[in-house]
């Protein structure tokens, strides 16, 4: 390319550079034919848009930095990429550029599976696309491409990265299944559950599901009357870090353990739905009881005594479990009676439909709690200082709370002393 560079740099014309270019393909060769023509059709092609498509002698490629045993690696190219500049409309060429190498290890014999695999490497990459080279001693064909080739191609396999942020699912899916020999649940179904389900990761985002050695877990505290229990994982999590480019682990990560019931009866579906958002799942050596451990967050959206999860965002605010209260309600049944069995009925349904953690809560008043009865008049309803009080949800303390000595109105039902449709329809 020694034509183009004394014959261009500084030439003004577009269209009588491209005639010089076209002048100089018997002044080189990359020793292939199918080569040489495929950069001429290029070089001919060229409209002054990025560089011209070049035959790029080895010898040019200097520092040639090896990155293990990468397809891509840097270089500097002493001549440099030759550009029209349309603006001060003349050509250019910039010496001792930064570019990256690819490596066409897979590709030696020139056929058409050859340039088709060029051309959608070419394709791939909007601009910077200088030339191809070879190395003279392994034979191998090397793509050349500008520096910021690595923004958008793994270093590491060459694949391009599926989203904006330099993460390669290609590698992290790689790395995850060579490791499938380095653990081992010791049950064939757990093993394939996580192993699926890593091989679907598709993101830096998603949570890479392990198993986790039980012994990993310390200060194992229950959490409710379930079956669940808090812990301190030492180990720590998998995330990816874009510093390090690279999976790092977060020490000593409090977390949620959730008991796992036969998960030999469970169906694949099922364990797809359970391990969704999950840290990993883990075995007590002792009790033999599986868990499946989630981050401590677990529990801004799941009851932690019950393990439903909250209905509505209020609910998650106030850390209030509807499934909860009902069984309370329903526990308490037997502690109280109005000593008339439609009235406990009235009260006992609607408190089971209780929907709300500010909802009012109906109950049964013994007479006895209502001191300071006040009778005002005939048209004015009595007061009363209810000495225990309305229950009111207290999100501190996460349980209804009494509003002791609480003035209330008391409404007489002097005509309602048969418990009738009438009545329920009164009271409610």
């Amino acid at each position: 390319m020694e034509f183009l560079a004394e014959n261009l740099v500084g030439f003004g014309d577009l269209n009588a550079g491209k005639e010089n270019i076209e002048k100089n393909f018997i002044n080189w060769t990359s020793g292939d034919e199918t080569i040489d023509s495929f950069i001429q059709k290029k070089q001919l092609r060229y409209n002054g848009n990025d560089a011209v498509f070049e035959w790029i002698p080895y010898n040019e490629l200097i520092n040639i930095k090896e990155i293990e045993n990468n397809c891509l690696t840097t270089a500097i190219w002493k001549k440099g990429p030759l550009f029209y500049d349309k603006d001060e409309k003349e050509w250019i060429r910039e010496s001792y550029e930064k570019v990256i190498l690819r490596f066409l290890y897979n590709l030696q014999d020139i056929t058409d599976e050859f340039i088709n695999k060029v051309e959608s490497y070419l394709l791939k990459f909007s601009h910077g696309k200088y030339g191809i080279s070879q190395n003279p001693d392994t034979k191998v064909y090397i793509l050349v491409f500008d520096n910021h080739y690595f923004r958008s191609y793994c270093k590491k396999c060459g694949d391009k990265y599926e989203h904006s942020y330099i993460w390669c699912k290609t590698c992290i899916l790689s790395l995850l299944k060579n490791n499938f020999t380095n653990w081992t649940s010791g049950n064939e179904k757990i093993d394939e559950v996580i192993q699926k389900r890593q091989s679907k990761i598709n993101n830096y985002e998603d949570t890479v599901l392990e198993w986790i050695p039980y012994n990993e877990l310390i200060y194992i505290k229950e959490a409710g009357e379930n079956d669940f229990a808090v812990a301190i994982w030492t180990e720590g999590p998998l995330t990816y870090s874009f510093i390090r480019m690279r999976y790092i682990r977060i020490p000593r990560v409090k977390v949620c353990l959730k008991q796992l019931h036969n998960p030999q009866e469970i169906t694949n579906d099922e364990f797809e739905s359970l391990t969704r958002g999950c840290y990993g799942i883990s075995q007590n050596p002792d009790t033999k009881i599986y868990f499946l451990i989630f981050s401590y967050e677990y529990f801004n959206e799941y009851c932690e005594k019950c393990g439903c999860k909250y209905n509505k965002f209020e609910d998650i605010r106030m850390r209030w479990c509807k499934q909860c209260q009902i069984n309370n309600f329903k526990n308490n049944f037997t502690k109280w009676t109005s000593g008339n069995e439609k009235i406990d009925e009235i009260i006992q349904k609607r408190q089971l439909k209780i929907d709300r953690y500010n909802d009012i809560i109906v109950e049964w008043i013994p007479y006895n709690e209502l001191i300071a009865i006040k009778e005002i008049g005939n048209d004015i309803l009595p007061t009363a200082t209810w000495t225990e009080g309305p229950l009111s949800y207290d999100s501190g303390d996460r349980k209804f709370v009494r509003k002791s000595y609480e003035t209330v109105f008391l409404k007489y039902l002097y005509n309602l002393q048969d418990i009738t449709e009438e009545f329920l329809n009164e009271v409610l």
